[in-house]
């Protein structure tokens, strides 16, 4: 992702992760594909969730 989008997508949240709702700082959040398989991939901004580095690595780990 261009990091212009995922700072924006980081402002819109106001750097609050989406799953513990907890705020941080712009580099302590990161940005999370939804559906890989979603038309626009990573670019369509629909498909993107805002999440801390925590939240994001509980995610990939319980993905099969």
């Amino acid at each position: 992702m261009k990091k212009s989008k995922a700072k924006l997508l980081k402002m819109f949240v106001d750097y609050t992760c989406e799953q513990c709702h907890k705020k941080f700082s712009e580099s302590g959040l990161e940005i999370h594909r939804i559906n890989r398989g979603c038309v626009g991939g990573i670019y369509e901004l629909r498909n993107c969730m805002v999440l801390c580095s925590h939240c994001h690595s509980l995610i990939h780990f319980n993905e099969f």
